[in-house]
């Protein structure tokens, strides 16, 4: 994969919440050729580059669990 690929296929899986420019030049430094999307993905959370991507994505199914639960409750 090249990095414009990678790049596509980490926007497609999550979205625009992380730093396009950050993740380009920490791949610039890593041999892609024998890497997987998912070692890759590995390595840029471990470079904590995905982290907030994580976190938001966490955050948003915590807010969709307290409203279907607030919908169910009463609030």
């Amino acid at each position: 994969m090249n990095i414009q690929e990678i790049i596509s296929a980490l926007t497609a899986k999550f979205g625009n919440s992380f730093d396009i420019a950050k993740v380009t030049e920490v791949l610039k430094t890593l041999d892609l050729k024998n890497l997987s999307l998912t070692d890759i993905i590995a390595k840029l959370s471990a470079s904590g580059l995905l982290k907030n991507v994580n976190d938001s994505a966490l955050d948003g199914l915590k807010k969709k669990a307290g409203s279907m639960l607030g919908g169910m409750f009463g609030k």
